[in-house]
């Protein structure tokens, strides 16, 4: 009977030291792969953390190419290792028959378009749009119905002159009709929504002249690219701002 009894308590102790075995087993597996998915999220997380500071530095980078285009017209732009480099490819914008700047103009902001081309030195060119198109639609580019406030810029003579109309949009987004441009050698139309924020859009019969340049930089640093795009529009001279500002008839000498 001890004999039985002793068999007995043996094969309850190594009963109990296999559990416990397994018990550390399994505690050990589990720590280890604790372990191993903190590290892997370490690691994510760092990589994470280096990419998006890469990004950075390629954007920036594509930032100083677009400033060294302003300042030398190079399309190239070199840096150090830290600032790295850029490519920029430049093209006109506005050349089509069709001009919209997808920009959302807020109620009483104000978007211009050139009717007229700009020559190389940046001055006011003499090819008129209105010279051969003397009308030109004006929409919405969501189709939404509201009032315009219209400032058309003619050439009369010598004389830069600004002449205004409320108009509101017909169930289409546009305006009923099209927008007469027989005053004057047509210049400039600015567009200010009343009461509404729009995607201003102009149409016409031809293509309109050139509204500046589309510039895009992809900047590079250590194989990492970002590429920065913006539209650099030719700006209004400060004797038609005057026009602008104070309406009436502003001469060019």
């Amino acid at each position: 009977m001890s004999v039985i009894k002793t068999k007995m308590k043996q094969d309850k102790y190594l009963n109990q030291r296999g559990q416990v075995v397994l018990m550390v087993l399994l505690a050990s597996a589990l720590i280890l792969t604790l372990g191993l998915s903190a590290s892997r999220q370490a690691t994510v997380e760092t990589k994470i953390d280096t990419d998006q500071e890469m990004l950075k530095k390629a954007f920036n980078a594509a930032e100083s190419g677009i400033e060294h285009y302003f300042g030398t017209g190079s399309t190239k732009y070199t840096g150090d290792d830290i600032q790295g480099s850029a490519n920029l490819s430049v093209k006109s914008f506005g050349d089509s028959r069709k001009i919209s700047f997808n920009n959302v103009t807020l109620p009483g902001g104000t978007e211009y378009f050139w009717l007229v081309d700009r020559t190389i030195t940046g001055t006011l060119g003499t090819n008129y749009y209105s010279t051969n198109n003397p009308s030109i639609s004006i929409c919405d580019q969501d189709k939404k119905t509201g009032t315009y406030k219209i400032s058309y810029f003619y050439l009369s003579g010598t004389t830069y002159t600004r002449t205004n109309q409320t108009l509101t949009t017909d169930s289409t987004g546009c305006i009923a009709g099209n927008f007469n441009l027989s005053a004057g050698r047509s210049l400039l139309l600015t567009v200010t929504p009343i009461g509404f924020a729009s995607k201003v859009q102009l149409g016409g019969s031809t293509n309109f002249p050139i509204q500046g340049e589309e510039i895009s930089s992809t900047g590079m640093v250590s194989g990492v690219n970002n590429t920065v795009t913006i539209l650099n529009r030719y700006e209004i001279p400060t004797f038609m701002l005057e026009a602008i500002t104070s309406g009436g008839k502003v001469t060019n000498k």
